[in-house]
């Protein structure tokens, strides 16, 4: 169960990095709201990818943390499939939306991005102790 849940998140957190560059061409009214969930999802996605390129257990026994990922990476891809069938005028028109959906999933990436930090640390900090003893 834990290797489904966790090749699932990795499948798509493929399409969610497809996904976010064309959510990007969506967006013609940038604010400081925007930029920032677009930071987060940066520093998230490289947080992400190192984690994958480490090949650490930990990142794929907690199926919570998976499907935490898969729930974010699935929100996000709603919100591209909402703009895309949009016209420019509605996406415009319903930014205090977009705004509002943009401040929640920041915290969430800004949450999931520190606590993926802290699995990473602890992990090595472990090793660190084990070694020394």
């Amino acid at each position: 169960m834990k290797k489904i849940i966790y090749y699932l998140r990795m499948t798509l957190f493929t399409i969610y990095l497809i996904t976010l560059f064309l959510l990007i061409d969506n967006f013609y009214n940038i604010n400081i709201i925007t930029s920032i969930y677009f930071i987060l999802n940066i520093v998230y996605s490289l947080i992400i990818i190192l984690s994958i390129l480490s090949k650490k257990k930990i990142f794929k026994n907690p199926i919570s943390y998976n499907i935490l990922n898969i729930g974010i990476y699935i929100y996000t891809i709603v919100i591209y499939i909402i703009t895309s069938s949009k016209t420019k005028l509605e996406i415009m028109n319903n930014n205090l939306y977009f705004n509002n959906n943009f401040i929640m999933l920041s915290i969430l990436l800004l949450g999931l991005s520190i606590y993926s930090l802290y699995l990473n640390n602890t992990l090595d900090n472990k090793k660190s102790d084990k070694e020394i003893k």
